[in-house]
Order: C-alpha cells, then structure tokens, then sequence
C-alpha cells in the first residue's frame, strides 16, 4: 500500500509541474532511446546491402575476366558483347534487386540528396585495374534510412567493389600430353563396382582424347578468326600444330609406345591395351622423361612457342619387389601338428605324427621354423620418381592416379603395406597434393581424367579476397 501511496504522489506531482521540466526530460529521453533502436534498425540495413553488393560485384567481376579470357584480352566494345570500361549501368538493367533499396519512393534514375528520390544502384567495370591482368567492379548506391531522417539523414551511401585477376594464354601456345599407363595383370580384375579395370581405362582414355581433340579443333579456329584466314585445320587433328600426345604402357617387362605425334591416341591403339604380367613403371617413366625433354624444341621448330606440358601417370600396383631390408622378428609362437590327419593342438603331444610347427600371428600361416618380416623394397620406385623430379625439374607438371588404390576393410597387414608403398610412390611422382589423384574404380577413375583435362585447358580465374 505504501508503494502505491509513492507512485501516485510522484504521478501528481508529475501532473502538477507547471515549469514542464519533466516533460522535457521524459521527452529527451524518449527521443534519445527512439534514435538508438533507429540507428541500429538502419545500420543493418545498410550491412545487408554492403553484403548483397559484395555478392554482386563478384560475380560481375568474375563475367568480365571471362569476356576477357575467351577473347584474348580484348575489352567489349559495345553493349550486346558485354560491359565497357567505365561505363555506368544499373543493376536492375539486368536483373539485379538489393532488398535494401526497395522502396516504393525510390525511382530508377532519380538524383541522390537529401530530400530527393534514391538513385538506383549502379555499376562499373574496369579492365587492367589496379593493374595489368585484373578486371574490378564497383558497385554504388543508396538506401533511405527510416528513422536517421529524425537528425537529418535523408539518404545513405553504401558501396562495394571485387578485383579478379584473369590470365590469357597466347593462342599460338601449344601443349604436349604424356600417358603413362599400367597394363600389368592386375588390370584385368574387377575394379570392385563390376567393371573390369582395363576396360574402365579404355574408356576413359579414349573419352579423354576427345577433350584433346576439341582442344585441338576450338583452338585452331580461335587462330583462324584471329589471323582473317582459313589455315585449313578446321575440324578434327588434321594439320594441326597445337597439341602433340603420347601413350606409353607398361607391365614388368615390355614398355610399349605411341611415340609423339601431332595428333590423339587412336582408337585401335587404345583399345589394342591388354592386362599381363607383373609391374614395373621405372622404364616407361624414364622413356617419357627422355620424350618431354625433347618436346620444346620441336614446338619451337614448329610454331615458335614452347609447349605447356603434362605427364598423366596411372598404375593400380605397386611395383615388383626387388629387394627386402629392415629385417626383424615376425610376431608368433609354436604350435604341435599332427601330419596323419592334420589336427592342430596349442599344447606339447607325444608320439608318432605329431610335429612341432610355427604360427604366424599376423596371418595364421605356418612354418617349420620361425619367421622373419621385412619391409620390401624396389629399385623400381626409387628410378620412377627420379624420372619423375627430371621432369617437374623441367616445367612438365606430373598428374599420378592410383588406380584401385584404396584400403578396404578386410586388407592384410600385408596388403596395407602394399598400398601405403605403391600411394607413396604416386605422392613422390606427382607435382604436388592437387596433382595426386585416387580412382576407387573405373566410374571415379574417368571423373578423375575429366578433372585433369580441366587443369590443361582451362585458365585460372581467382576472386580476390
């Protein structure tokens, strides 16, 4: 009761204040507490539009450095071709909406300022900005705050801007590809998803070949509109000078080879691939070292460029064991046998038949006498590699896919050596972590062929951050 009592005496005396300090101060206050939420209501409107235009920029960007790239550096001239330098354009032009502008007082192309309508959002592209090679877009506008009007801010500006920088390769620059392929035995087996691994690599390669050939074709035409001529080259590999291939395959003792030529693997070559023998990549590795090393010439003779060069090294085995070192004992213990019916007993037994034998612990295999485990080694790794570092030495960037490759459940301790050995070896070949690739099967193993076609035909495009 008491607390009531307070209240209303402060209420009346509230009533009865005839200066009207109190209303100024009730009023001050409200309009202090009203501008904060305001203002806060307002900033994040103002951050969402900073956001959504940092979206757009980059993807505007990202269309010009492209123009750019798929023209060899040539800048749009008109409109329908794509943004000129400099130039302003209006989002919405092209079908771009900041949620943050939508305001039904706002008119496409009214003047900014306080008091008049908003000014619709615009952009500018510019090309070798900051510097060569870089392709900016800025992005400009405003929003009309909704409670900032109160201290006289009709109108805020936000704005954003996204830098790409795009490479143009010459169009006279040439390429040379290498294959280096498995065709040991081990290449007829299923691949684990019902496709027998050769027939997976068949298909692949000759999926691959056709990328090359529109490489080939799509080049040549790009170099005819260039020079305002017909060279003749028009479709397929006929006359061409742009891209030379190379196929060497490989068991433990036969290397076979497609020797370089102006032209793709054919079909009859690719198909003709069979599945026998052991592994044994050093020699095919060393060919193809010897093979790239004598590709810039031949370009140079040719076109008057150096070529771009690429090895793919593929096998699904590790290379034949030549030699074992880090020798130890093998875990186990002895056990008794009995050699008329086979019986196994763990503890001693007399009499005749009964033997005693060695189990191994690692696969329950026995022995007469106890084991060893060495850690197998082969020369042929050791000389594939250094195949391998001659020609990334060399520009050639080296792309290695392990073939069916992959640990599964029920491996031995055996078998997961076997994979660690033939996958370190991939790793040491490659040109880096983006150039070694694992293929579980024949599916993953022409995505993997597509990805690399990529790499070799594509430029590079980075938004920078």
């Amino acid at each position: 009761m008491k607390k009531y009592i307070k209240k209303s005496a402060f209420l009346k005396r509230f009533r009865e204040d005839n200066t009207g300090t109190m209303a100024v101060m009730w009023g001050v206050s409200l309009m202090a507490i009203v501008t904060a939420v305001g203002s806060a209501y307002d900033y994040n409107k103002v951050s969402i539009a900073r956001q959504q235009s940092l979206a757009a920029a980059d993807m505007l960007a990202l269309t010009a450095a492209v123009y750019i790239r798929d023209n060899n550096g040539a800048r749009p001239t008109n409109d329908e071709d794509g943004f000129r330098h400099n130039r302003k354009y209006y989002l919405e032009d092209i079908g771009i909406d900041l949620a943050p502008y939508d305001d039904a007082r706002a008119t496409k192309r009214g003047s900014s300022g306080r008091n008049k309508d908003l000014e619709a959002p615009y952009f500018k592209i510019k090309y070798d900005y900051p510097e060569k090679g870089m392709v900016t877009a800025s992005i400009h506008g405003q929003t009309r705050p909704a409670f900032m009007g109160i201290v006289g801010i009709d109108n805020v500006d936000f704005s954003a801007a996204s830098t790409v920088s795009y490479q143009v390769n010459d169009l006279k620059q040439p390429a040379s590809i290498g294959l280096v392929l498995d065709n040991s035995g081990s290449m007829g087996w299923d691949d684990g998803n019902g496709t027998v691994r050769m027939d997976g690599l068949k298909s692949t390669v000759g999926n691959f070949m056709v990328s090359v050939d529109t490489i080939i074709t799509e080049t040549t035409e790009a170099l005819e509109e260039v020079a305002g001529i017909d060279l003749g080259i028009g479709s397929g590999t006929s006359d061409n000078d742009v891209v030379r291939t190379n196929m060497i395959t490989y068991n433990s003792a036969i290397v076979s080879e497609h020797a370089f030529d102006w032209s793709t693997i054919p079909t009859y070559k690719i198909n003709g691939m069979v599945a026998n023998g052991g592994t044994n990549s050093s020699g095919a590795m060393n060919r193809m070292a010897a093979r790239m090393a004598a590709e810039d010439q031949i370009h140079l003779d040719k076109s008057g460029s150096a070529p771009l060069k690429y090895v793919v090294f593929m096998t699904d085995g590790v290379n034949n064991t030549t030699h074992y070192e880090n020798c130890r004992a093998a875990a186990g213990d002895f056990v008794w046998y009995n050699a008329r019916n086979g019986r196994i007993s763990e503890t001693q037994q007399g009499g005749r038949n009964w033997y005693k034998i060695w189990k191994r612990e690692s696969d329950g295999k026995y022995f007469w006498d106890e084991q060893q485990e060495c850690d197998a080694v082969s020369s042929y790794d050791a000389s594939t590699v250094a195949s391998c570092n001659q020609m990334k030495a060399n520009g050639v960037k080296v792309h290695s896919i392990g073939y069916a490759l992959d640990e599964k459940p029920n491996d031995s301790d055996e078998r997961k050596a076997e994979l660690k050995r033939a996958n370190s070896m991939l790793a040491a070949c490659s040109s880096g972590p983006d150039y070694f690739h694992q293929a579980g099967n024949a599916k993953v193993l022409d995505q993997v062929f597509e990805d690399i076609g990529e790499d070799i035909i594509e430029d590079t495009i980075r938004i920078r951050g």
